[in-house]
């Protein structure tokens, strides 16, 4: 029956189409000759302005103002385009009625016969309309999630494999320049531990590419879901109803937690690699200072001069260690102390030659340690001083700077926490190095003219400063 009023549909809109056009008349109008087109079709024939001319399908003549309005044709054209809207209307494929249900339990649409069958009958049914309703809300929902979800989408996990895979690089160059120096004695070592690094590295980076591909895959499904729902969520009900289960699946399977990037195993793995890294290079380390300790010439005992230390310094008895205190005590103010800020100078000044000292500044802030003319000032505030200073100076927000005049900010690569100062009065410079590694933090280039000092700054009750033996 269905298939028989599609056809009849067809066959009326045949009829009411015109034959300039081809599509279904608008405004028809009826010749002489007693034939039909859409009056602007026709108007466009006859040209601008209108004038006689042929019949576009018997050739007959058509006056302007002979055109009759043919109300009947534009009341069969009307039933025509509505008859073609019904027809243009998703059926089913296997009774070829409309779809007007929809089975909540299976996810699909549904026609009248496919209600009554076995698979449907004991299935929540509801309109098609009211199902939709429905379900846009529940689409809109998700598409509101996942907007959000892509516009937040900024995973970090390569940071997190990029850190461990420069850190295995690093230890690995450390571990290389270490065994070079007592290769006949640590070489199976150094064999093993580079062969368990360079495995992790290749695990990191695996691990890291399978990482990159999953992210990749989700911000590939998250761009084709937003865009597949965005266009679903206006599409006609029925339309709208064909493919939901599958839209909705998708959402799910959008929604699922991304992997780790960095499995715990092999975040252990590398972790105990780099644990026996460091017990390595720290015996050769200690090996070596130990014996520069015993041949150094340079080397100088520096003690902290009282005498001069701001009433806000506490120096151990001693005179090795400095820490903040609350500025209650009360000290003689002579030449000498330093009020302005909370600093102290060594006991030995130096004229002439190269010379070092090592101290311990800990995990605190708010330190500065190095060199100062005899003649700073020690009754201004340490910006006033700054000119007769050369320190390395640790600030409250952990970054580090080059305390002279103009201060200059630094960007260590690591954080120091035994640091010797070598001053070369003559060449006129004063350089820090990080004595874990020896590694040179900071070069001053100057020109003594007067006596200078070990100096010393501290400004946090969490911070010390140590001198080393």
């Amino acid at each position: 029956m269905a298939r028989a009023l599609l056809a009849l549909g067809d066959n009326l809109q045949a009829e009411a189409t015109c034959p300039i056009c081809l599509e279904l008349f608008s405004q028809p109008v009826l010749t002489e000759c007693g034939h039909s087109f859409c009056r602007p079709c026709l108007l466009a024939v006859l040209g601008t302005p209108p004038r006689p001319g042929p019949c576009p399908q018997c050739r007959a003549t058509v006056a302007p103002d002979s055109l009759r309005p043919n109300r009947s044709l534009a009341a069969v054209a009307g039933l025509a385009e509505a008859l073609g809207e019904e027809a243009r209307q998703p059926r089913c494929p296997t009774h070829g009625e409309a779809l007007g249900l929809f089975c909540q339990s299976c996810r699909r649409p549904l026609c009248p016969l496919c209600r009554e069958g076995a698979p449907h009958r004991d299935h929540r049914v509801l309109p098609a309309e009211e199902a939709a309703r429905e379900l846009r809300e529940t689409i809109q929902t998700n598409l509101v999630f996942l907007q959000k979800e892509k516009k937040e989408f900024k995973p970090q996990g390569e940071k997190q494999s990029d850190g461990l895979l420069e850190k295995v690089a690093l230890e690995k160059k450390r571990l290389r320049d270490t065994f070079k120096e007592l290769r006949q004695f640590l070489q199976e070592q150094e064999g093993l531990l580079l062969a368990q690094l360079d495995q992790a590295h290749g695990d990191l980076t695996k691990e890291r590419g399978q990482y990159v591909s999953s992210i990749s895959e989700r911000k590939s499904l998250l761009d084709t879901l937003v865009v597949k729902m965005e266009k679903k969520r206006d599409q006609p009900v029925v339309e709208f109803l064909m493919d939901i289960d599958k839209i909705l699946s998708s959402c799910e399977e959008a929604k699922a937690p991304i992997p780790e990037p960095v499995s715990l195993e092999l975040q252990r793995t590398v972790r105990n690699l780099s644990e026996m890294s460091q017990l390595v290079v720290g015996a050769v380390g200690k090996f070596k200072v130990n014996l520069l300790r015993e041949t150094d010439r340079e080397r100088v005992k520096v003690t902290l001069d009282p005498e001069t230390a701001s009433p806000y310094l506490i120096v151990s008895k001693d005179r090795k260690t400095v820490r903040l205190g609350d500025g209650q005590g009360k000290l003689l103010d002579t030449p000498k102390r330093f009020t302005g800020s909370p600093s102290v100078l060594g006991c030995q000044g130096f004229t002439a030659g190269r010379h070092y000292w090592e101290l311990e500044v800990g995990d605190g802030d708010s330190w500065a340690v190095g060199v100062a003319s005899e003649s700073v000032r020690r009754k201004d505030s340490l910006t006033m001083a700054m000119g007769k200073i050369w320190a390395l100076r640790r600030d409250w927000n952990r970054q580090y700077t080059a305390l002279h005049m103009p201060p200059t900010p630094l960007a260590l690569k690591e954080e120091p926490r035994r640091i010797r100062v070598h001053l070369d009065y003559e060449a006129g410079q004063v350089t820090f190095y990080n004595v874990e590694n020896m590694t040179e933090i900071l070069q001053f280039k100057a020109s003594f003219t007067e006596k200078v000092f070990p100096y010393f700054w501290l400004w946090s009750q969490e911070s010390y400063i140590q001198l080393c033996a």
